[in-house]
């Protein structure tokens, strides 16, 4: 079955409550789903921008702290007794070299004792001599042949401070790693005239408490490495190192996704210009969106409740409006029933509904009232033409009885007179048969009756005419059972034996035969008399087809009733069963007539 087939057959309430659940519940599902993407989408940008905002801190922050490094290497312009001991010529004995070495290694212990514990060696360097101090399980000394190394050949030549990142190691301590500061110290008596460099070692214990105040959940984390790809700091443990950074380097925007053993993560990077490393955040999409998920799943839960709730509240708000209109659906299926008698209770309301109602109960008093009138009416009329149809039978009947009288008697009347009384007797029985049966003449009998009845009355005709008139009566024994109006063919074989034999001096002979055609019984009459000419003929229908109008006008005069019978007995049939019964007649001059009687055939 169709889809709109089912539509079409369920009750105005399931429509309209059903389309207006359903418009509801696509309206909040649409619009939850755009609230939930919109704001998954301004929290994705959100998120994005809140993590280079964070990158871009924590670089500023590295390289504050680098920064503070080349300030700390500036400290020796602070104290002017050191500057002034490194711009003296040498020492000549080896106390006041002993002496100069301590009070600059004092100084040094004074920076190394700050309470930066990242600090790990302090260096000045002289031509002629290496001023050091440092912790003491972290000393590392100098390689001997430092002078000719690239940082210190580039220290003597710039004034700018140099950054060196890790690039070794201490023994005692393998894993850490340390970076250098140098910077060269110039007199102050002659500001072109080189006195020293200074050199500041340090661990990335400062930077990796910078790092570890940045949490980038349990699945993200942070990688800085250099420009040489050493790791300086890394606390991601799902992405191998070296290919983020080769996949920062390759990338061409500072943000960007890549997906690691099924996780999708988020990569931002940044640069420390100082120093020339990189810092690289790594974020999980699945904790970025953690949030959203959850905010997600509740406006879910809430928008299934809230919709469930204004469904229920719906369905009994339009439950309530539309009880009238239901009920007034039920009072019209009483109404179809016929039960005018129902009556919509007052309206309580002034709206459409209490409008509907009172229209209805004005609709069902104004039918109420037309129908009685209609039923009384219809009474009236029926009353009238039963008693009008009854009046003109009657008067048919009343036309059939004299004239078939009249007719009988002259015949006996002749027969007495030539003196054949025992003929003249029969012939008297005959007609007393016939009498009886005009007892029921406005009522159907059996075709038997009829075709006794036609028997006595051609029975007699035969006893005036002698050899002149012969008959045959040829009708099936099933048929004779068929109930037809009594009198029926007796008008139209005295229409045959009169019109046909009266006329001619050869024997005229009537055949009476029945037969059934479908619904219908066909009773037919033939004679081989002179037959209707044409004229006559044409009257007779026009007066058949006029009905008793043309009759009853020529009632007065006998010499212009032809076929007064036959129009008798089509009248009759017309009245008690209408067109297309009745008679039907077909006539050739000097060859005979066949009147055809045809009504509706009913099983015996």
């Amino acid at each position: 079955m169709r889809i709109p087939d089912i539509w079409r057959r369920r009750s105005f309430r399931i429509k309209l409550i059903g389309t207006t659940i359903v418009i509801f519940l696509l309206t909040i599902s649409l619009v939850s789903v755009l609230s939930y993407e919109r704001y998954t989408r301004d929290f994705q940008r959100q998120s994005n921008e809140r993590t280079q905002q964070i990158l871009d801190q924590l670089s500023l922050n590295i390289d504050n702290y680098i920064d503070d490094l080349f300030r700390l290497s500036l400290s020796p312009y602070n104290n002017l007794q050191v500057l002034q001991l490194l711009d003296s010529p040498e020492p000549e004995s080896a106390f006041e070299q002993l002496k100069r070495e301590r009070q600059v290694e004092d100084f040094l212990n004074q920076m190394i004792v700050t309470p930066r514990l990242d600090i790990l060696q302090v260096y000045i360097i002289t031509a002629n001599q290496v001023y050091m101090n440092g912790r003491a399980t972290l000393v590392q000394p100098l390689d001997p042949n430092f002078r000719n190394e690239d940082w210190y050949r580039q220290a003597l030549a710039t004034q700018q401070p140099i950054f060196l990142p890790g690039r070794k190691t201490i023994p005692s301590n393998p894993d850490v790693q340390v970076f250098s500061i140098v910077k060269q110290l110039r007199s102050l008596k002659d500001t072109t005239k080189p006195l020293a460099v200074i050199k500041v070692d340090a661990n990335y214990s400062g930077i990796q408490n910078i790092c570890d105040k940045v949490k980038l959940g349990e699945q993200g984390g942070l990688l800085i490495a250099d420009r040489s790809e050493n790791v300086i700091y890394s606390s991601i443990r799902n992405v191998d190192a070296r290919a983020l950074y080769e996949a920062v380097q390759s990338s061409r925007t500072p943000q960007f996704h890549i997906r690691e053993n099924g996780e999708s993560y988020l990569v931002a990077s940044a640069e420390i210009s100082r120093s020339g490393w990189t810092v690289i955040s790594l974020n999980s999409v699945r904790e970025l969106n953690e949030s959203a998920i959850v905010t997600r799943n509740f406006t879910i839960l809430t928008a299934a409740l809230c919709s469930l709730l204004a469904c229920l509240v719906l369905f009994f708000m339009m439950r309530a409006f539309l009880r009238p209109l239901f009920r007034m659906v039920a009072l019209m299926k009483l109404v179809k029933l016929g039960n005018l008698s129902v009556r919509f209770p007052e309206p309580q309301t002034e709206d459409e509904i209490g409008y509907i109602s009172a229209s209805f109960n004005s609709m069902l008093g104004r039918i109420e009232e037309m129908m009685s009138e209609n039923t009384s009416l219809t009474k009236e009329i029926f009353e009238t033409r039963y008693l009008q149809k009854e009046a003109q039978i009657r008067a048919l009947v009343s036309q059939i009885r004299p004239h078939f009288i009249y007719n009988t008697l002259h015949t006996i009347g002749a027969l007495v007179q030539v003196g054949r009384t025992e003929q003249a007797t029969d012939n008297l029985e005959k007609l007393s048969l016939i009498l009886r049966g005009y007892a029921n003449i406005d009522r159907t009998i059996p075709l038997r009756k009829e075709l006794e009845l036609l028997d006595a009355y051609l029975g007699i005709q035969k006893s005036r005419f002698g050899n002149r008139l012969d008959y045959e009566i040829r009708v099936d024994e099933p048929l004779q059972e068929c109930r037809i109006p009594a009198i029926l063919l007796q008008p139209i074989v005295e229409n045959s034996v009169v019109h046909g034999c009266e006329e001619r001096k050869e024997t005229t002979t009537v055949r009476v035969e029945g037969r059934v055609r479908g619904q219908v019984l066909e009773l037919t009459v033939r004679d081989d008399g002179t037959g209707i000419q044409e004229p006559k003929l044409a009257t007779l229908k026009e007066k058949m087809r006029l009905g008793g109008e043309l009759q009853l006008e020529e009632a007065a005069d006998w010499k212009l009733r032809t076929g007064i019978g036959l129009i008798n007995v089509h009248n009759r049939l017309r009245m008690k069963y209408g067109e297309p019964y009745g008679l039907e007649i077909e006539s050739v001059p000097g060859e005979g007539t066949v009147v055809r009687a045809t009504l509706p055939f009913e099983k015996p």
